[in-house]
């Protein structure tokens, strides 16, 4: 595995090749998910903007927009069709145009796993259908352990401990809520602050890192355990715009977007442990789900991702089956 040392080294030679006579001012427009208050938007698409413009000292520009322009789940395409050069999003985003990319939340959390076993040129692929190319495939914490599920009150006992609850979230949580008993409800990221102040919803499904300046605390008075899931996050490029840059450039976005799949790793880790320790300070509690049900969480939700991706197009349902092939063939799928 190359160091983050080395992937800087690597990035820097591009640069000053880049830098030659010649070479063009250039900028390109990188649509969110998210805005800032997520901490995956710092840890991987601010970051990779800063990536790009200190190794090419200045010269590649990235311009970051939100979900105030474009809603999450509308982004796609505009990529596709090179209205915006950049995408930062989340498979489930766009799981009704394709499965192949969010069949990744059924993956070990393993980015580099991703590249040297297949999948990471498996997904670029996939994505070349519809006129983008993959720049960073990331696995959020690296660890099944990105999420949880905030409470209005704690959770009761048994077999349905959610039994008559609604939770903020969408298809990649239902293997775990709906078993328990709890129904979902698709808020927008903006809106679930005040879904819980008013009722709307009981709890939230929802990142960990950054919760607090979300003012989690503020509506909701416990954390619901264990911690649970995969996490995979991509930064995707217009085929067209990417083939458009010169052959420096396109390896100085490639390997930006190595490098961040390696440092989002490690910063989302310490900044979801940072951010427990900060609402257990602000009062909140932890609630759990009894043992026996707790232990199989992150099993369901792993083969609940299949079959979510699998339903999520039937155009790419037999690509979802070849991607798990390959990975009952590498011992990553049963």
């Amino acid at each position: 595995m190359k160091t983050s040392l080395q992937f800087k080294g690597m990035i820097a030679v591009l640069a000053l090749a880049a830098t030659g006579a010649g070479a063009q001012e250039t900028t390109l427009r990188l649509i969110s998910g998210w805005d800032d208050r997520f901490d995956g938007t710092v840890a991987i698409a601010q970051a990779f903007a800063t990536c790009v413009s200190e190794n090419s000292e200045g010269r590649v520009a990235v311009d970051i927009s939100g979900p105030e322009v474009i809603p999450p789940n509308q982004q796609f395409d505009p990529v596709s069709r090179g209205i915006f050069d950049l995408g930062f999003t989340t498979p489930i985003y766009f799981l009704g145009t394709t499965g192949v990319p969010s069949a990744f939340f059924a993956l070990p959390p393993d980015s580099e796993l991703w590249r040297e076993r297949g999948y990471w040129a498996f997904a670029d692929e996939e994505l070349q259908r519809f006129d983008q190319r993959l720049v960073a495939f990331t696995a959020g914490t690296g660890e099944s352990d990105f999420y949880q599920i905030v409470m209005r009150e704690p959770v009761a006992g048994g077999d349905m401990p959610l039994e008559g609850l609604k939770i903020r979230g969408n298809n990649y949580y239902a293997p775990l809520v709906v078993p328990l008993g709890g129904s979902l409800v698709n808020v927008p990221g903006g809106e679930i602050y005040s879904s819980l102040e008013r009722g709307v919803v009981d709890g939230a499904a929802y990142p960990i890192a950054g919760m607090q300046r979300l003012g989690m605390h503020e509506v909701t008075s416990y954390m619901l355990r264990p911690r649970f899931g995969n996490s995979p996050f991509l930064i995707s490029m217009n085929a067209a715009r990417f083939d458009g840059l010169d052959e420096a450039d396109q390896q100085l976005i490639l390997d930006c977007g190595h490098q961040i799949e390696t440092s989002s790793t490690a910063d989302l880790s310490r900044l979801s442990d940072e951010t427990i320790a900060a609402l257990l300070e602000l009062g909140m509690e932890e609630t759990t789900l009894p043992v026996e049900i707790a232990e199989g969480v992150n099993a369901a939700l792993m083969a609940g991702s299949w079959q979510t991706a699998l339903d999520g197009n039937a155009q790419s349902a037999p690509r979802v089956e070849d991607l798990r092939a390959l990975a009952r063939e590498n011992g990553d799928a049963e």
